[in-house]
């Protein structure tokens, strides 16, 4: 129960940050506002979707919920660090496991509730102002956009535990931001010039992008649904047959590994430090 007692601190904590309040009145503007205008302008539905909606998702999953998450998650330890109140909390009977994942569990609540503050108003309105609706859609796009944010919220938290300087910390949180963005781009360029892999090896390390990871983990969803749909990964441009590691319910993986070593690094880093 410590865990948990060490969550709901950090949620306290966290809510008051004026930064935060000011990136969810963005999620509040932004979603509830695109889903109106969809119903007031009779925006055309793909597969039960508003377009515009897709649209605004697409940049909310790039850019508004990533930044959200890092600004949410990446002070979480180093400011008490700097304070020296984890000292204090560490006095406590907790161990350090229980404060790095207590704090894991009270900044992700804290990230969710500010994407649902957005989102459950649109619901609301696209329900209500769109017979073509589909609701469960609408869900695997909300997961879908959770999952981006839960994965940067991880780098964040594992910034926050490698250095003492908050500045530092946030410098390599938004640095590891842009690079995850373009690291698709600079292993083409270096595979290009040292031929590294090729063929469907080379297509597998793509699977590893973000972008291609959230596509095929909302196809999988919706094919889990009874949506027809081709097997294949997004990373794969032509579709057909390929080898089950490129087929799009093999995103799972990669996925995992995406949540599973920025943890693991955070959490060992957090256990081998001098506080």
């Amino acid at each position: 129960m410590s865990t948990l007692t060490v969550a709901k601190k950090d949620f306290r904590d966290a809510v008051r940050s004026k930064s935060l309040w000011l990136l969810t009145v963005l999620f509040v503007l932004f979603v509830p506002v695109v889903a109106l205008y969809t119903v007031v302008s009779g925006s055309s539905v793909d597969d039960g979707i508003p377009t515009a909606l897709v649209f605004s998702t697409g940049l909310v999953m790039v850019v508004l919920a990533p930044v959200t998450a890092l600004l949410v998650s990446i002070k979480s330890i180093v400011r008490e660090r700097t304070l020296g109140t984890i000292t204090t909390l560490l006095s406590l009977p907790h161990t350090r496991g229980e404060v790095f994942f207590g704090k894991l569990l009270g900044r992700l609540a804290v990230f969710t509730a500010a994407v649902l503050v957005g989102y459950v108003p649109a619901l609301v309105i696209l329900s209500l102002g769109h017979s073509e609706f589909a609701t469960f859609e609408f869900v695997v796009t909300v997961v879908a956009v959770l999952y981006f944010g839960f994965f940067f919220l991880l780098i964040g938290l594992c910034a926050s535990t490698l250095t003492r300087s908050e500045s530092v910390a946030t410098a390599a949180g938004f640095a590891i931001y842009f690079l995850i963005y373009f690291w698709s781009t600079i292993f083409s360029l270096l595979n290009n010039w040292l031929g590294l892999v090729d063929g469907y090896a080379e297509t597998f390390v793509s699977r590893f992008e973000l972008t291609i990871i959230g596509n095929d983990i909302t196809t999988m969803l919706l094919w889990l649904r009874g949506r027809e749909s081709d097997m294949a990964s997004a990373a794969v441009s032509n579709g057909g047959d390929v080898p089950f590691y490129l087929q799009h319910w093999f995103a799972v993986v990669p996925l995992l590994v995406w949540i599973g070593v920025p943890l693991a690094i955070g959490y060992w880093q957090f256990n081998r430090i001098e506080l």
